[in-house]
Parts: structure tokens; sequence; C-alpha cells
């Protein structure tokens, strides 16, 4: 198949680069270029360029585009709605446009925090959505549209692995951090459903093979919280937890506000699929092997 990925030299694009070169024609995007291989041809531009965008999937023709560009940084997208506009709405808008009229099909990379994180239990799809900043509120927008194709796919979830140039992940982070012995402060009252990239990519890599349609959640099987989840990688990769101090968002001073419950319920994905997703500990285990497999 013809696949386009946008964002295609960040932490999520690079790994679905290379998980589906091997079978596919991938057509990438990026403001600059990532992994290079075999059946990857690349196409350099500011997504934000309506124009250029157009023409990129007039000149590619693909079967599915997998849009995973985002700005990721919260703050950013706070202080520039405009700009989050433009990326996570209009470019969506634009896709989806094409898409629908050349009977494409669409994955758009949602994530987890459109709800307001209230809840007493993990998300289901059916939960309303309260999000409380423009990075939120911006990716809510940008499912619109993508709700309203036949073809399209609107995948939930929270991603960990390892940082690409020099934007740093949240997990990454927590590794250096670790490993310079350095005190560590984590939320304790904040809990997530991690799923690492590469086994996000061998998700999509199985959708694109066995298609399903409309709004999913796809994270770990199960959920933590953020201070659990550094003195479980601190284990699995045989660091102190001496230096970890569990602390509160509530005390932490941040600037935009953040959902605390972003745990998300992932029977309807499994069911769909019949697949089992991976636990947090899965997640773990996978960037210690990415690591591993880099070195």
């Amino acid at each position: 198949m013809r696949v386009g990925v946008t964002g295609a030299s960040g932490m999520l694009g690079s790994s679905i680069l290379r998980k589906l070169s091997d079978l596919h024609k991938v057509y990438a995007t990026s403001r600059t270029q990532g992994v290079r291989g075999k059946n990857i041809d690349w196409d350099c531009f500011d997504l934000m360029d309506l124009d250029l965008l157009s023409k990129w999937l007039d000149n590619t023709k693909p079967d599915v585009v997998i849009h995973c560009a985002a700005f990721v940084n919260i703050d950013f997208c706070e202080e520039n709605f405009d700009l989050a506009y433009r990326l996570h709405v209009d470019t969506t808008r634009v896709i989806s446009d094409y898409l629908d009229r050349n009977e494409g099909r669409l994955i758009y990379i949602s994530t987890d925090s459109v709800y307001d994180g209230k809840k007493i239990g993990s998300y289901v799809e059916s939960d309303p959505v309260n999000p409380l900043n423009n990075y939120s509120k911006t990716k809510l927008l940008g499912e619109e549209s993508v709700g309203l194709i036949d073809n399209g796919l609107i995948l939930r979830t929270n991603i960990i692995g390892e940082k690409h140039g020099e934007k740093n992940s949240f997990a990454e982070w927590i590794f250096d951090t670790l490993a310079r012995n350095e005190q560590l402060n984590l939320f304790g009252d904040v809990i997530f459903s991690p799923m690492h990239v590469l086994d996000l990519a061998k998700v999509i890599d199985k959708i694109i093979r066995e298609p399903i349609f409309g709004l999913y959640h796809c994270a770990s099987a199960n959920h933590i919280s953020k201070f659990d989840f550094g003195i479980e990688m601190a284990k699995e990769f045989n660091f102190s937890c001496q230096n970890i101090k569990k602390v509160s968002i509530d005390e932490s001073g941040l600037k935009t506000a953040r959902p605390k419950n972003m745990s998300l319920d992932v029977s309807k994905i499994t069911h769909a699929l019949n697949y089992r997703l991976p636990c947090f500990l899965d997640a773990i285990k996978s960037m210690k092997l990415n690591k591993q497999i880099i070195k």
C-alpha cells in the first residue's frame, strides 16, 4: 500500500516508518528528515502550509495517511492557540477531505487528555469529553473532521519512547535523571496508560491490514501513577529508587491545567482487533529493548 505519515521524524513517526517500510511504500513528511531506508520517500515542508499539504497529497496519492504531526508542548499550545489550531485542526481537515474524495483511509493520532480527569476509573470512548487546555482542545477539534468521513479512525493514546533530536519524552527524562542519580519528583496523583511507540506501531500495522473505523482508545491494558511508573522504570533498568520523590500535581505550579486521571479502557479495540494490548510493564520493557538495539 501507499502510506503517508505526517510528523514522521518524531518519536511515533520514526517507529511507524521502521515498522511499515518493509511491506509498504511510505511517504514521510516532517519539517526535518528522519529515518531513511528502502521504501521511504521524504518530502520536508511546513504542514501548516495547506497548499503544500494539498500538493503532497496529490503527488503521493496515499491509500492511507497516519496523521502523527502535533505540537506536544502543552505550555506552547496554551500560549499559541492559533498555531495549535492550524496544525491540529486545519491540516486534519485538509487530509480528511482529500481521503474522503479519493476513498482513502485516515488514522488520526489523538490524546488521552481530552477528558477532564475527574472520573473514578478508566475512561471509555462514550464518556463525555472536557479538555482542560489548548493542546487537548485543538486535538479534540481535529477529531471532528475525521469522524465525518467513512474511512476515518481516531486513536486516543498516551505514548512513551526515546527522544528524537533535542526533544525529551517523559520516559526518557525519567531515565536520564535516574542515570545521573539526581532527585526525581513524580506525581503520585496523576495516572495514565502509557504505551511504547514500538507497540503502537505494531497495532497500526495490524489496523492497516485489518481496517477498523471510528473512535478507539489505544493504550496500555492497565494504568499506573506517574510516581509508580518511575519506580518500575528504576527497577527495570537497575537504578536506585531512593531519589524518586512522590509529589502532587496540585502543588507543582504548572502553568497549564492538566487532568489527573488519563487512564483509558481499551476493551473496545481489544475486541475489534482480537489483539491483546501490552501493559505498562511491557512499555518499559520495550523501552529497554529499544535502547539495547540502538546501542
